[in-house]
């Protein structure tokens, strides 16, 4: 499995399994690239266990013992043996990474639509020891776009009420995507990084779709549902 299918299937099953979940599908991606070692890790090929889950007696699955690298609250690094949960197939195994979220411990993640928070949260909540683990987790998001995966299951319409600098990070995010895809081909735009933040290069993006639109510039930085709409069409074009 090439790199790009690796994500192209956990993104799918993350987007399938949102609306039941409410677990970020870039996270998900991102965990799945680094516990499995992009799907390359034993634990992955051999048991459709992408997500380094450590197996307990009462979790229904059968089990493969491995090495596991832990880390010391300094970082230290070593090396124990373990059992890990063993699954007959990839999608079970992905349903398997659910249903162990549904643990009391992770209840704090679902319904977060910010991959930051989220990649935070499970690293507080004893996912990994890795002290680096939620930076290696956002890396992994920004690196490969996975961010684009989180606005197919929220955004399946466009973000409900005014876009401005003071609105949710994901919302931001919707509005930089779309102005990025809908000023493509204007000569000399450089395209907005997808960071949440609504700052001048993005106010500047908004006036410049707007011209291209013909419509009067707004004094504010308020994206309503005219420019919402207009986005929307203009992407399917």
């Amino acid at each position: 499995m090439t790199n790009k299918e690796l994500i192209s299937q956990i993104g799918a099953a993350a987007v399938k399994h949102y609306p039941t979940y409410k677990i970020l599908p870039s996270m998900t991606i991102a965990q799945a690239i680094l516990e499995s070692n992009w799907g390359k890790s034993g634990l992955a090929k051999d048991c459709h266990n992408y997500f380094g889950m450590k197996w307990t007696r009462n979790c229904g699955t059968q089990y493969k013992e491995y090495s596991t690298t832990e880390h010391k609250k300094d970082g230290t690094p070593y090396v124990i043996k373990a059992k890990f949960r063993k699954y007959s197939s990839v999608s079970d195994g992905i349903k398997g990474y659910y249903v162990f979220l549904n643990y009391s411990r992770y209840k704090n993640l679902k319904g977060v639509t910010d991959y930051r928070e989220s990649c935070f949260l499970i690293k507080e909540d004893g996912w990994a020891t890795d002290v680096s683990y939620t930076s290696k987790l956002i890396t992994l998001i920004k690196d490969n776009d996975l961010w684009m995966y989180d606005l197919q299951a929220i955004y399946t319409k466009p973000p409900t009420g005014t876009i401005n600098p003071d609105s949710s990070f994901l919302s931001i995010v919707w509005l930089q995507y779309n102005l990025n895809t809908c000023l493509a081909s204007v000569k000399g735009y450089i395209p907005l990084v997808a960071d949440g933040d609504y700052g001048s290069k993005t106010r500047a993006a908004v006036l410049l779709y707007w011209k291209q639109l013909d419509w009067k510039p707004s004094t504010g930085w308020g994206v309503g549902v005219n420019t919402k709409t207009a986005l929307v069409a203009s992407r399917k074009k």
